[in-house]
């Protein structure tokens, strides 16, 4: 048993140099990168999921636009509603005070 542990100990950081360096590779020399691009491009239009994340991101600008007019439309009109009424209870308050000032209440 004391034995085994130097072996699990190398064979385990044997196992950790072989991932690192399975991780880090590099392009090669005479390879050319921009035709790597192109296909790795190629392939990502290609991928359905990509396809639809782009056409669910294209859906939701669309429909933020759409609820930003529309917020701004409903903006308007609660102003100009709310100055409507503003003037309507001006008017009643105008006549309600003319009533009163000629026909008062008994006490």
């Amino acid at each position: 048993m004391k034995n085994m542990h130097p072996l699990v100990l190398a064979a385990a950081t044997l196992l950790c140099v072989n991932l690192a360096q399975a991780q880090t590779t590099a392009p090669a020399a005479d390879a050319a990168p921009a035709a790597a691009t192109s296909a790795d491009t190629r392939t990502v239009l290609s991928d359905p999921l990509v396809q639809k994340r782009q056409a669910d991101s294209e859906a939701k600008a669309e429909y933020r636009a759409k609820k930003k007019t529309a917020k701004a439309n409903m903006k308007v009109e609660k102003a100009e509603a709310k100055s409507e009424l503003k003037e309507e209870k001006q008017e009643s308050t105008k006549a309600r005070d003319k009533a009163m000032a000629t026909d008062p209440m008994p006490k």
